[in-house]
């Protein structure tokens, strides 16, 4: 087990005490759990909302579809979708994040919960879009995120989106930054990589497998990560013939 996985197996939910039908209460505590609350208090519930909405909007979801989520964590994304009417699926390699994300859906409107590396993502149902949530940054290589990525097209019947990914023409940034906010970042982080991309990665991988690529900013209000990451999606529709 690496270091990262021993931090997500320890995060400890708080959802006994919350009206379910409170969104607001339950979209804010999935996130904590999550880990959106380690820098300047967490992120705003407006501002989950909008990029909720724009990936939404940018995954070209058939109403009444269905998605599945690639490191789900305890389900904050999924649950905005089953709100919103999706079917829904994901699989995340921390145990306890498989257990809160269960206890979330009770079995209703959830397909699959799948507990295991990305790399092990099952193919055997399909679903209209695949998607990975802030999650490409903590694979060990390129490599790796190439697999991840050859099994999301496998499940994808339509549209694959890799959100919040870690950009490498910044990395020198990101880090000064972290620094800057705790002088002792490389010893808090000791052991605790992060992967960043070129665009050039996505690009090459879109060109093999005749998908449309495009990059969009990471634009989330109250988000101290943002300036430093960028979203990527696919799509199968006809790539032009230059």
């Amino acid at each position: 087990m690496n270091r990262w996985q021993e931090i997500w197996n320890k995060r400890s939910a708080q959802l006994a005490g919350i009206d379910r039908s409170d969104k607001r209460a339950m979209l804010l505590e999935l996130k904590r759990i999550d880990g959106y609350d380690v820098v300047e208090g967490g992120i705003p519930y407006e501002s989950f909302m909008k990029q909720h909405e724009e990936t939404r909007a940018a995954l070209c979801l058939p109403e009444k579809g269905s998605i599945f989520e690639v490191g789900c964590g305890a389900g904050a994304n999924l649950w905005l979708f089953q709100q919103d009417g999706y079917s829904v699926g994901g699989m995340d390699y921390s145990e306890q994040m498989v257990s809160v994300l269960t206890n979330v859906f009770h079995g209703r409107g959830l397909r699959e919960a799948v507990c295991a590396e990305a790399r092990h993502l099952p193919q055997e149902e399909k679903y209209d879009a695949v998607f990975s949530g802030a999650v490409f940054h903590y694979f060990p290589d390129e490599s790796y995120a190439q697999e991840v990525m050859e099994r999301m097209v496998g499940k994808s019947r339509g549209s694959i989106g890799i959100i919040e990914v870690h950009d490498a023409k910044k990395k020198d940034e990101f880090f000064a930054f972290r620094r800057q906010i705790d002088p002792d970042y490389d010893a808090h982080y000791q052991g605790l990589d992060k992967l960043f991309y070129e665009k050039s990665f996505f690009e090459d991988f879109a060109e093999k497998h005749a998908l449309r690529v495009s990059f969009e900013p990471v634009q989330v209000e109250g988000y101290w990560n943002a300036p430093f990451l960028y979203s990527v999606f696919f799509s199968r529709e006809e790539v032009p013939k230059e």
